[in-house]
């Protein structure tokens, strides 16, 4: 089975023709930590939970790395069209393989490298920091 993902109305697989070549690649959230250093005393302060009572994320990096298999002559007018649909966009964001749950961030196509027979097309997503379920959304 091909796995694709959706980057808002678009599909990978089914608007462009791109395979992902590796798995996504999701970082987890950086925590926000809050730590005050008191002069004159031993280790810092722990601030991190004081406001909220729970620990706080940044963002989440996602990189999806695609492989192309449109004819040569069409990489070019290929990359711009993706760049064109989704650069810059904020967006949700769906994998074929997790269809139940979306993330929602800003998606930046990073890279473009070719062969002689295959195009991989680099796309990166800074998303929220936590993964949504689909069915709370609608």
């Amino acid at each position: 089975m091909l796995y694709g993902v959706a980057f808002g109305g678009w599909h990978s697989f089914r608007d462009w023709q791109l395979l992902l070549s590796r798995r996504p690649e999701i970082s987890p959230p950086s925590p926000k930590t809050n730590y005050i250093d008191i002069p004159g005393g031993d280790g810092v302060l722990d601030l991190t939970e004081s406001l909220t009572g729970d620990v706080q994320y940044r963002t989440r990096m996602i990189k999806f790395t695609f492989a192309t298999i449109k004819p040569r002559r069409q990489w070019t007018d290929l990359y711009s069209d993706i760049q064109d649909c989704i650069h810059g966009q904020q967006m949700k964001i769906i994998l074929d393989e997790a269809p139940d749950y979306y993330y929602t961030g800003r998606v930046t196509v990073n890279q473009w490298e070719s062969s002689e027979k295959y195009s991989t097309i680099v796309i990166d997503a800074e998303t929220d920091p936590y993964k949504y379920e689909l069915a709370d959304s609608m």
